[in-house]
């Protein structure tokens, strides 16, 4: 196997002689510690001094099996490509388009640049589901970067090769937070901004494939952006002691993305994953994915989406497992290739969910007035509101439902009525937490700034 970081740990595991590092470094097993092998768990070794060391031959060979110019190994998830990508893309104080549909990770690029921002919204759907932008500026003058997200979270997206090459013509930087699109390739599978001419893509290859949580890449194509300057951020932003089980997985994934058996895997899912949708729509139920196809958009086979009350299809499937993401009028499924089907046919058969047909409908998502940038909120002392009574006052914690983990309100726009009345609608028919916000006496609480 050509597996260089894993190579190094396999070779230090079995070297004879005491370990004299720090506790969590001396490779032994803590009480009830059976679950992993700890010889594995080191610091700055040996081979990490050469040049290049076994990470960065590694990062080489991750970013050939990806076609990137450069790729870096993040053990920090998509969170850490995602902002040192902005903010070495981005002039500080400069102006950013963003898709509406950003993760929270955004916001921290956000304070510490310093940006303002021309906010893109979406389309939203009743079931609480945000679908992919469709409407773009003509006119990017003016700012110094695109920031997109791509896929949604129920794996949706469309061609955005037209947008960003525009948006290079007039002179923009162009950064995709592709998270969940890590293991696309193939007949199935939407085609990755990186062969769409995007400068930065973040990839979080924990959401959809064999690697350990917190790992994540980003990949650099083009001369726009400066290696160096993503250099400078990733020692500024990531750890100085990134843990070598992450970076060993991340060497095992580079080896797995290079073996003729892992296209063929995930074309297999992809030609299971059609069927199950075409299966489940003969018995009756309405399944995102397929109406996106037939809408003209590129969806994700790993991704299969019921549509109706999102509470009641937790509770009929609850028995049989656990979903990824519950909205209001939806339950959404992670597939993999190691993954049957089969499993989930069973679980869902003669069972039926009402008005999911209405849960397609379009309507109005609440679009808040920015009173100051998400970094001079950062610096605005705060108090504490009930959301029933925060009308008219400016946010200072995002209002972020968990999943998807998409802000519906950011640090430094003022509450209306409307928004109000759309996160006390999540709050009472979703299942997951609103972080920002907190349940006491009976009553939802908010951070404002002082006026």
């Amino acid at each position: 196997m050509d597996t260089p970081v894993l190579d190094m740990l396999y070779t230090y595991a079995r070297l004879e002689g005491e370990r004299w590092h720090m506790p969590g470094h001396k490779g032994l097993r803590p009480p009830g510690g059976d679950f992993l092998d700890w010889a594995y768990d080191v610091t700055e070794i040996g081979p990490m001094d050469e040049t290049p060391n076994p990470v960065q031959l590694s990062e080489r060979l991750m970013a050939e099996s990806y076609g990137a110019e450069r790729t870096w190994y993040s053990v920090a998830g998509a969170t850490l490509p995602v902002m040192a990508a902005i903010l070495a893309a981005n002039p500080p104080g400069s102006t950013l388009w963003v898709d509406r549909t950003c993760h929270r990770s955004v916001l921290g690029a956000l304070t510490i640049g310093g940006y303002h921002v021309r906010w893109l919204y979406p389309a939203f759907v009743r079931a609480g589901i945000m679908l992919p932008l469709e409407e773009f500026p003509e006119d990017f003058q003016g700012a110094s970067g695109l920031v997109l997200t791509r896929p949604t979270y129920d794996g949706l997206a469309r061609d955005n090769a037209e947008v960003i090459e525009r948006a290079h013509h007039q002179g923009l930087t162009v950064i995709v937070d592709e998270a969940h699109g890590s293991h696309w390739q193939g007949r199935h599978y939407p085609i990755s901004a990186l062969r769409q001419g995007a400068d930065l893509i973040a990839h979080g290859v924990h959401k959809t494939e064999g690697s350990l949580t917190q790992t994540g890449l980003l990949h650099l194509q083009g001369k726009r952006v400066s290696p160096a300057e993503v250099e400078r951020w990733w020692k500024i932003l990531g750890t100085s002691s990134p843990s070598y089980l992450l970076l060993g997985a991340l060497d095992r994934l580079q080896w797995e993305r290079r073996q003729p058996e892992y296209a063929r895997r995930w074309e297999r899912l992809g030609e299971r994953a059609e069927e199950l949708w075409n299966t489940l729509e003969q018995r009756g139920h309405h399944v995102l994915q397929p109406w996106a196809k037939r809408q003209g958009l590129s969806v994700d086979p790993a991704r299969l989406t019921l549509l109706g009350p999102g509470k009641m299809i937790q509770e009929r499937i609850g028995s049989w497992g656990e979903m990824e993401k519950v909205t209001p009028g939806s339950g959404t499924f992670f597939l993999s290739p190691d993954q049957d089907p089969a499993a989930l046919l069973e679980a869902l058969d003669g069972i039926s969910f009402p008005t999911a047909a209405q849960e397609l409908d379009r309507v109005s998502f609440p679009r808040l007035r920015t009173a100051m940038t998400v970094r001079e909120t950062w610096s605005r002392k705060a108090r504490r509101l009930p959301l029933a009574e925060a009308r008219g006052h400016v946010v200072k914690e995002a209002l972020t439902p968990y999943p998807p983990g998409i802000p519906v309100a950011v640090p430094g726009e003022v509450l209306t009525d409307e928004m109000i009345a759309w996160l006390q609608w999540w709050s009472a028919t979703a299942t997951g937490p609103i972080q920002g916000l907190t349940m006491e006496e009976g009553r939802q609480w908010v951070w404002v700034t002082e006026a």
